[in-house]
């Protein structure tokens, strides 16, 4: 069972590599994503394409906050902390250190009574405070999911996300086909780099979605691939020694293809 669990989570984790259409991940309320199910499913196997989202009442994290404590937090450091803490304990210290003989085993035995009462409430409040950390707030904070969405929004939130990252995703498509040195990221750049210019705000879907419907895609892309072939040309052009720069631009001027039969150019790639 163990290896068939592995096997079908790797097929998952592969899917979601090469899969090439937005991705979203919810935490329903009083959800929880844990351990190797968080692996499986983490945006980081594709960062393009999946976002996470958490409903404010979920939790997400790899041990569950009883785990958290046992492994960064142990009775040992409960122990110390209440010895920092406690007034009782503090006192009971002071005259442990004074006493001798019976005295002493008495006043560490009060110790032990006082660690054993204190200990469910030092275990109590470590549990809490682990438990924080697996707060929507928390993974945002930590940047392991997108945003909080309480479930009452969920719908209408979702609606216009996924809308709009349908559009942003073809318009980034068409970017990268027009200009081959972009990668996903770049080319979102420059559409939130128009978006902005044209004074909608990026982190408003809806407004998001009003403006991607209005744009012209295949214009900007076949600006864009005008200003990639200028820029490839520009640098294959620079790559070919000076005398041969000239020669070219002599062709280019006289309406002849350099390396055409009417050119002269033997050296070519020709196959004729």
């Amino acid at each position: 069972m163990y290896g068939e669990i592995l096997k079908f989570g790797s097929y998952i984790v592969d899917a979601l590599v090469e899969y090439e259409h937005p991705i979203f991940i919810y935490i329903p309320p009083n959800g929880e994503l844990r351990g190797g199910a968080w692996v499986v499913i983490d945006p980081q196997i594709n960062p393009d394409k999946m976002e996470m989202y958490a409903d404010v009442e979920s939790r997400g994290g790899i041990l569950e906050p009883p785990g958290i404590v046992e492994v960064k937090y142990r009775q040992t450091q409960q122990v110390e902390a209440m010895h920092r803490h406690d007034e009782k304990l503090k006192k009971l210290d002071a005259d442990v250190a004074k006493a001798e003989g019976a005295e002493k085993k008495q006043l560490e035995q009060e110790i032990k009574a006082r660690e054993r009462q204190l200990l469910p409430l030092y275990t109590s409040i470590a549990v809490t405070f682990a438990d924080l950390h697996d707060k929507t707030g928390r993974m945002k904070a930590k940047g392991v999911i997108r945003e909080g969405v309480e479930w009452k929004n969920s719908r209408r939130y979702f609606y216009w996300r996924v809308k709009r990252r349908v559009l942003q995703d073809h318009f980034v498509r068409k970017l990268r086909e027009a200009d081959k040195r972009f990668n996903h990221s770049g080319a979102t750049d420059f559409v939130k780099k128009w978006a902005t210019e044209s004074k909608v705000a990026w982190e408003d879907d809806k407004a998001m979605v009003s403006w991607l419907e209005s744009q012209d895609v295949s214009s900007k892309a076949s600006d864009c691939k005008v200003t990639y072939l200028k820029a490839h040309l520009q640098a294959m052009f620079s790559e070919l020694p000076e005398a041969d720069q000239q020669a070219a631009l002599a062709e280019v001027a006289g309406g002849q293809s350099p390396g055409s039969p009417e050119s002269g150019d033997k050296a070519g790639c020709s196959l004729m």
